[in-house]
């Protein structure tokens, strides 16, 4: 019913506007005694049914008889308003087929009296099916040359006002394009996959409130000329009704061929990266990434700025770089409430395959003495050990994992000297039985990313970190950083409480919703280390390549000390 109250204000609007301005188009067009001073304009003393109905308008008898067959008339009648009606002559009059006859009448007829004075470029005007038909003007139109005004492209020939209205001559009949819910709703085959996704949480409710009773039938029911109300979830939550005239919009449509054409192109890059994602994630981004809230010129999706990409904003907030997608600007689809575009070419991008990629210094104790030496080098350290420094634990049980924190600890060997804890980024391969199997390095994809790390606060200790990427037998530093780990949290294990947008997926939408004290730290990625840490195209194809941490301290301690994590989180930049 939000949609029906913002039609109600649109017209009650246009209504004060229209009363509020009416004089001056009557001193703009006419003379006091009503001389017509263009031969676009007319001012008639009679309604405008008798002026139709008048044998001296036969030019328009078609489109008049059109109108009243459908109960256009009888309609207004009941109304007793201000009216306007859109008409053609019978050399441009096109009889509708049968079952779109009244829906095409209905197209014609607005319960706004609309004067030429008070039209503006890009107005839009609620007819009585429902749905805007858009002004056009030019800046002829606008120093009063009729011709160069439009209604959804149809241009005006005349324009009468009568005693109860204006009626506007056009050159074609309108054709009011579908919404956007209609299109999708009757897209073909080959747009299935896409065509499911939109329409899966929605449906259509009976409105008896706004539905006229128009008889009885043998049992004694009451017969409905029907309204449905449509609803969806997905759009609903963001207020973005697909079959709203009030909706200005911007769809990407993709076909069957070109979602399974972008999945098995990211399935490949998964498994060169030894990663995996779940096919319901990178669909679910499809959708959430190709409805946005401004209806785009194709202008408007060329990007004329070298220095940056074009980066556009779902109505979910998800980043669409045009840069990296094909997407077809020449031939746009205009709908009622909004355009389409074709995308001829999709790309599902990394930081959507990658979330984040987070690891344990821990894994030293699932390797074998041969990977030890391989994936580990430390220098003046001794009795290393895993221990578990917090208890498992969740927010919500049931909802979000059990989740601990196993730390790799150690001493130094003589407390007078520097120390450091070198470590290849590597994870554990696991079994059917959930039991690890190997140890193996990660490949991970060029790209930039935000680097993070955790240990235990309290430490005050200082480490100089720096970040190679692993290429056969040699590396190459690509980033560093000196951070301190003190009395603050700010790395104490994966707290996370120096950073935003730092949680597992899916927890930052709902946390809000759980009653935890410490909800904020679960998980997250720790304290940052390097904010954009960037991966080059080493061998220039794209090939992903493990990396080395390498973690000094100048100064010796008797202390222990606790290794936790690393994290790396793929930026908007890491497209």
């Amino acid at each position: 019913m939000k949609t029906s109250a913002i039609f109600l204000s649109v017209l009650m609007a246009g209504a004060l506007l229209l009363t509020s301005c009416g004089q001056n188009w009557d001193e703009h067009y006419f003379s006091e005694e009503t001389v017509i001073e263009n031969e676009q304009l007319a001012d008639v003393p009679v309604s405008t049914e008798a002026y139709l109905s008048d044998p001296a308008q036969a030019d328009l008898s078609q489109m008049y008889a059109f109108l009243k067959k459908n109960g256009v008339f009888d309609k207004l009648k009941g109304k007793s308003q201000l009216y306007t009606l859109l008409v053609v002559s019978n050399d441009n009059f096109v009889e509708p087929e049968a079952e779109e006859a009244q829906y095409i009448a209905f197209s014609h007829v607005t319960d706004m009296s609309v004067s030429p004075a008070n039209l503006h470029n890009g107005d839009r005007i609620l007819m009585w099916h429902n749905k805007f038909v858009t002004v056009g003007m030019d800046s002829l139109a606008l120093l009063g040359n009729l011709s160069h005004i439009t209604f959804n492209g149809s241009p005006v020939s005349r324009v009468v006002r009568t005693t109860d209205g204006y009626i506007y001559e056009l050159d074609a009949m309108i054709a009011t394009p579908v919404s956007l819910y209609d299109y999708i709703n009757e897209l073909p085959e080959e747009y299935s996959l896409f065509k499911d996704m939109v329409l899966a949480s929605g449906g259509k409710q009976f409105d008896k409130k706004n539905s006229k009773a128009i008889g009885v039938d043998a049992t004694g029911n009451t017969i409905y000329d029907t309204v449905w109300i449509y609803t969806n979830d997905f759009f609903d939550a963001k207020n973005f009704s697909l079959s709203s005239e009030s909706l200005t919009a911007t769809m990407f449509l993709c076909s069957n061929d070109v979602i399974n054409a972008a999945l098995a192109d990211a399935n490949t890059r998964l498994k060169n990266w030894g990663l995996e994602r779940d096919r319901d994630i990178i669909m679910r981004w499809i959708l959430e990434a190709s409805f946005f809230r401004t209806k785009y010129a194709p202008s408007d999706l060329v990007d004329n700025d070298d220095e940056a990409f074009l980066d556009l904003k779902s109505i979910y907030d998800r980043q669409w770089r045009m840069e990296a997608q094909d997407v077809d600007t020449e031939h746009p689809i205009d709908v009622s409430n909004g355009v389409i575009y074709e995308v001829n070419k999709l790309y599902i991008p990394n930081n959507v395959l990658i979330y984040r990629i987070k690891d344990y210094y821990r894994n030293w104790e699932y390797c074998t003495d041969q990977q030890k030496t391989m994936y580990y080098n430390m220098t003046n350290l001794k009795s290393l050990e895993v221990k578990e420094e917090v208890a498992l634990w969740t927010p919500v049980a049931g909802v979000w994992p059990l989740h601990g924190c196993f730390s790799l600890s150690a001493y130094c060997d003589d407390a007078s000297l520097g120390f450091n804890m070198n470590m290849e980024t590597v994870h554990c391969v696991y079994d059917d039985q959930g039991n690890v199997s190997d140890v193996v390095p990660y490949n991970i994809p060029p790209g930039t990313y935000r680097f993070s790390m955790g240990f235990m606060q309290n430490l005050n200790m200082t480490f100089n970190i720096k970040v190679y990427a692993v290429l056969g037998n040699s590396r190459q530093e690509l980033g560093s950083s000196t951070i301190t780990v003190g009395s603050t949290t700010e790395f104490h294990f994966d707290r996370g409480t120096f950073q935003s947008d730092t949680w597992p997926e899916g927890y930052k939408e709902v946390k809000d919703s759980y009653d935890h004290n410490k909800k904020n730290n679960y998980d997250t990625d720790g304290g940052c280390v390097i904010e954009e840490l960037v991966l080059p195209d080493l061998l220039g194809n794209n090939t992903a390549y493990p990396l080395y941490i390498t973690c000094e301290c100048e100064n010796g301690t008797s202390s222990r000390i606790v290794y936790h994590h690393w994290c790396l989180r793929p930026n908007k930049n890491n497209y």
